[in-house]
């Protein structure tokens, strides 16, 4: 969604439980080609987390790297990142599970090609096994305009095995 923060628009997930607003993730890597041109419109996320008290009326924190530990499942904390993050050379799910996430989750907008589906799910594969933790990829579905978008959910999980 887009947020705007000191007069910069940022492409952001917004971590919502039982209606109260946990934080703002934004988007770290803006993608500018094709037809993916977001540096128009958006900002990158910037290296620091901050409290942020504008925000639907709630005071929030606001940063890419930010985790979110759940108080029922002690082993889950989640980290999120934005399509074209995944994508990146180095992506912000390398910090977040090196800062302790066990499950990334991945809110995309991806265009559909031929071929990208399997790519894209071998990347969420590896990015998964790479990290030890969890991976889940949602992207944008039906009913989104042209270019054809994919409506991709995938959900991978590191396979552990013992030497």
């Amino acid at each position: 969604m887009p947020v705007q923060v000191e007069q910069k628009l940022y492409n952001c997930a917004v971590v919502i439980q039982k209606g109260e607003i946990l934080g703002v993730v934004p988007k770290t890597f803006l993608p500018n080609y094709g037809e993916f041109y977001e540096k128009r419109q958006f900002s990158p996320a910037r290296r620091a987390t901050l409290l942020w008290d504008h925000f639907c009326g709630q005071t929030v924190l606001f940063g890419a790297r930010q985790l979110f530990q759940c108080n029922d499942l002690p082993a889950l904390t989640l980290g999120f990142e934005i399509c074209e993050d995944l994508w990146a050379s180095t992506p912000p799910s390398v910090e977040l599970a090196r800062a302790g996430a066990t499950l990334i989750g991945n809110l995309s907008a991806s265009n559909d090609v031929v071929g990208k589906g399997a790519y894209r799910r071998r990347m969420v594969s590896v990015q998964s096994a790479r990290l030890q933790c969890g991976y889940l990829y949602a992207s944008a579905g039906k009913g989104s305009p042209p270019p054809i978008w994919c409506s991709a959910r995938i959900r991978s999980s590191p396979k552990m095995e013992r030497c």
